[in-house]
């Protein structure tokens, strides 16, 4: 399956089809202080599990960084 994340191509075919198979997939930590959106909604953490992505769905991660 063709996403989109961050701006950035990429094919996720291995595991599951959703949220949480695909961070597994491309070794991200699902961790305090990320959000993610996919298509411009935000998607709830308690959701992340059980989110089935789509062909050509656009996901943005956003991560909290400190400083100033």
């Amino acid at each position: 399956m063709k996403l989109l994340l961050n701006g950035e191509p990429i094919v996720h075919g291995d595991g599951e089809a959703t949220l949480s198979g695909m961070l597994k997939s491309q070794k991200i930590q699902a961790s305090r202080g990320i959000a993610i959106a996919i298509n411009d909604e935000v998607i709830p953490k308690n959701h992340w599990e059980d989110h089935a992505l789509k062909e050509n769905d656009q996901i943005l991660i956003i991560k909290a960084t400190q400083g100033g």
